[in-house]
């Protein structure tokens, strides 16, 4: 029987706003939690793990009325996990 390699993890970013900060966690195999501090340092996280524009606004559209938000079904790659810190 051959074994396959894990290339990737399948979760949700869970995102937290605290007054104008932001916590955001990959779960439930991320191993790190971000602090960030802008509108635009969230932006520039979420295009980084690879979210689609209009996922994004759609996050920060929501957070700007609530304090979490939840994007479902994200895939990343390990690499791209290690990259990010997540």
């Amino acid at each position: 029987m051959q074994r396959r390699t894990v290339t990737d993890r399948r979760g949700r970013i869970w995102i937290r706003r605290t007054g104008m900060v932001y916590d955001v966690m990959f779960r439930p195999t991320g191993n790190g939690e971000f602090r960030i501090k802008t509108e635009d340092g969230l932006r520039a996280l979420l295009w980084g793990a690879t979210i689609p524009a209009e996922r994004i606004e759609e996050a920060v559209a929501a957070l700007r009325n609530d304090t979490e938000h939840e994007i479902p079904n994200v895939v990343l790659t390990l690499e791209r996990m290690s990259k990010l810190g997540l």
